[in-house]
């Protein structure tokens, strides 16, 4: 008889966001069945068109409990009572939906952490059931919930924040899966590294964590076609960046090493140019427009994973813009984005720490550029000016 899964995931593929993704390619290959309450958000036409082709995606049943935005409101902080009934309602649905087919398992993937209550709820009233909680990013003392410029930030902005962080990233979410679930997986070391050591005697938990790392589908077209992909000799070399850079995705020295680049080389523009997909943080566009680097950092809008993968296959060079924290302790953060560039024939300048899962990962390989101090990233532009 196979197997019953209930997978709690917050969204689930076709929507495209970094857990979703990452979720699915974990689980298709298992023989089990899978049902899964979902949060509903755009579909991802890229996505949407392979999962047509692939047969595994037929052992999955759906169920929408409400829009994604309704439920975890921190795009829209005015709606948090709604926000609120449906977090309580995904948690009452999901104990329904258990209580109907008493699953084998029941998988929670975090962010959102809402999904861990939906767990621990049910694990406590079935003491019995495997509970996997999944973390693709730290929650409990997460860095990014502390904003170092938030006194100069309007107050509707720092009252938006604290909304986001309780709703979002609350530590209790957390808490309870690291305590409660059978088994515990992160996509790296430093990321298991780093949640354990925010416990009083974390070590303890280390006999059921798992490292699974970022993967891709070897069946999908679009994974193939990165992988097939000729290099490129563009002039000027395009380099670019897909992802959001906010909070701990600094940029500064990036921009104050383009800065003087182009100080130094009026033409620069006609050799390089480097390009933003996504969101970006208004100082940061103001500091492009301060530095007259419009014509060497050009910000795009967001576009589709379909998208996103042409236009890596037709980049020179790409690159990651990594968290970055000053100190010295464990960085726990690695972009899912690392997997499709290293699927590419192409160099990568990674604008990382020394103490970040992507410093390490990117050093193992070659043709990578990597580090985040100004004279670095500076010497690093200039060496891949040099490359062909």
């Amino acid at each position: 008889m196979t197997k019953k899964m209930l997978i709690i995931p917050g969204g689930f593929v076709p929507y495209n966001d970094t857990v979703t993704l990452l979720l699915y390619k974990r689980l298709r290959n298992l023989d089990y069945r899978f049902d899964v309450l979902a949060l509903r958000g755009d579909a991802d036409d890229g996505i949407a068109a392979e999962l047509e082709k692939d047969v595994n995606f037929k052992k999955f049943n759906i169920r929408y409990l409400c829009d994604y935005d309704d439920c975890i409101a921190i795009k829209h902080p005015i709606r948090i009572l709604k926000s609120f009934y449906y977090m309580r309602k995904y948690v009452k649905e999901s104990i329904k939906m258990y209580e109907k087919e008493r699953y084998d398992i029941v998988y929670t993937s975090s962010i959102p952490g809402i999904t861990h209550i939906c767990g621990h709820e049910i694990k406590k009233r079935y003491p019995n059931v495997t509970w996997y909680a999944s973390f693709s990013d730290p929650i409990k003392n997460s860095p990014y919930k502390i904003d170092p410029d938030l006194k100069n930030r309007s107050i509707f902005y720092r009252i938006a924040f604290a909304i986001g962080a309780f709703i979002y990233m609350n530590n209790r979410f957390e808490e309870v899966a690291i305590e409660n679930a059978d088994r515990l997986f992160f996509i790296c070391k430093e990321q298991r590294d780093f949640t354990l050591e925010q416990y009083e005697n974390g070590d303890r938990y280390l006999f059921k964590c798992k490292i699974e790392p970022l993967t891709y589908i070897p069946e999908w077209k679009m994974y193939k076609d990165l992988i097939t992909a000729p290099r490129i000799n563009n002039i000027p070399k395009q380099a670019v960046h897909l992802g959001r850079l906010y909070g701990l995705r600094k940029i500064d020295n990036f921009l104050l090493a383009l800065k003087e680049l182009k100080e130094e080389d009026l033409k620069l523009s006609e050799k390089i140019v480097f390009h933003q997909y996504s969101e970006i943080q208004l100082s940061d566009v103001k500091l492009i427009k301060e530095y007259n680097l419009e014509d060497v950092f050009i910000v795009h809008s967001k576009v589709s994973y379909s998208e996103a993968i042409e236009i890596m296959k037709n980049a020179d060079i790409l690159v990651l813009f990594d968290t970055i924290m000053e100190d010295e302790k464990i960085q726990p953060y690695l972009p899912s984005k690392i997997i499709e560039y290293l699927l590419l024939n192409k160099p990568i300048l990674g604008i990382c720490g020394t103490n970040s899962p992507s410093f390490r990962i990117l050093k193992e390989k070659t043709e990578n550029y990597v580090g985040c101090t100004k004279s670095i990233i500076k010497g690093n532009i200039l060496k891949l000016l040099e490359y062909k």
